[in-house]
C-alpha cells in the first residue's frame, strides 16, 4: 500500500558524483551562503550537491569564487582540487628584485597529479637562480605547511622560507606585505617580505635553525638563519632544541620575532614552464 508524504531518500550512488560538499565544509560555509555568493537558489545548489543535478561550465563559474577553487575543480568530479600558485621563489639581489614575492589573486591554479591530500597544499614558483643546484628557474613546487605534516619535521628536509626586513614589522621598508596567504601558512601578516628561498633545513652547532641554499650563485648567503636556537628564546620551550636535534626532528612553531617562517615543505616539483611568471 502506498503511503502519503516525502520520497523515499536516495541510498545509492549520486547521479553526478562531485566534490561540492567537501570544498563547502573546508571553508565552513553553510549552502545558503554558497548559494548567495554563487547567485543562485539554495534549492538549485542543493540539488547540485547531492549529485541529482550535472554542475556545467556556466554554475562552475559561478561557484568558484565561494568555493574558492578553480573552474576545473568543479567540473572534473570527484577526480581532485587544483592548487595556488601562490609565491615567487627569489633572492633579494640589488637591481633583480621583485616587486612582490606574493603572487596576486586570482592565484594560478595547477593540478597536482597523485600528491595525497593536495587541498591542503599550495605552490611556489622558483624566478631566479637561487635554487640552480637542483632546479632551473620556472619550476613550480608544492609546498606542505608545516601545520599540515603528517609527520615531524626533520633536518635535512627540502624546504621554502621567506625571510622578512630587518627593523620595526610594521615599517614599509620597501618590501610587500604578508597577504591572506600568510593566514595560510601561520605567518605573521605585519611584516614585510625581504626574499623567498628554497634549500635545506638543518642546525648549526649553536643550534640554531637554518637554510642551506641550494645555489651556484656568490651573491646569495649560504646559509641564513630561519630561528635562533631555544636556550636563546625565553618562555617554555627553552631548552628544548638539543633533544629534538638528537634524532633530527624539529619541534617547530614560528614565533613573530624570527627573521624567517618556514612556508613548507617540498612534496613535489613540476616544470619548468617557460614564462609563467610573465
Amino acid at each position: 500500500m502506498k503511503t502519503r508524504g516525502r520520497p523515499p531518500k536516495k541510498t545509492g550512488p549520486p547521479r553526478y558524483a562531485n566534490r561540492l560538499r567537501e570544498l563547502r565544509q573546508r571553508l565552513g560555509l553553510s549552502q545558503q551562503e554558497v548559494a548567495t555568493g554563487a547567485g543562485i537558489s539554495s534549492a538549485y545548489y542543493g540539488a547540485l550537491e547531492r549529485g541529482d543535478k550535472r554542475i556545467n561550465a556556466d554554475t562552475a563559474q559561478r561557484l568558484h569564487a565561494p568555493l574558492r577553487c578553480s573552474v576545473s575543480d568543479l567540473l572534473s568530479g570527484t577526480r581532485g582540487v587544483s592548487v595556488p600558485v601562490r609565491f615567487a621563489i627569489a633572492a633579494a639581489e640589488p637591481g633583480g628584485r621583485l616587486d612582490s614575492f606574493e603572487l596576486p589573486e586570482p592565484h594560478e591554479r595547477l593540478q597536482p597529479g597523485r600528491v595525497a591530500e593536495p587541498e591542503q597544499c599550495f605552490a611556489a614558483e622558483i624566478a631566479d637562480d637561487s635554487a640552480d643546484r637542483d632546479f632551473a628557474p620556472g619550476t613550480v613546487l608544492l609546498l606542505r605547511p608545516p601545520a599540515a605534516l603528517r609527520e615531524p619535521l626533520r633536518a635535512g628536509a627540502k624546504v621554502v622560507a621567506r625571510f622578512f626586513l630587518d627593523g620595526d614589522p610594521g615599517g614599509d621598508a620597501g618590501g610587500d606585505r604578508g597577504s591572506d596567504a600568510g593566514d595560510d601558512t601561520g605567518g605573521d601578516v605585519r611584516r614585510a617580505t625581504y626574499e623567498v628561498l628554497y634549500g635545506i633545513l638543518d642546525r648549526n652547532i649553536l643550534g640554531d635553525l637554518m637554510l642551506i641554499t641550494r645555489t651556484r650563485n656568490r651573491l646569495i648567503p649560504r646559509h641564513a638563519l630561519i630561528r635562533a636556537a631555544a636556550s636563546a628564546r625565553s618562555g617554555p620551550s627553552a631548552g628544548g632544541a638539543s633533544e629534538s636535534a638528537r634524532d633530527g626532528t624539529i619541534d617547530y612553531r614560528h614565533s613573530p620575532e624570527d627573521p624567517a617562517e618556514i612556508l613548507g615543505v617540498v612534496v613535489y616539483a613540476m616544470g619548468p614552464v617557460e614564462n609563467r611568471l610573465g
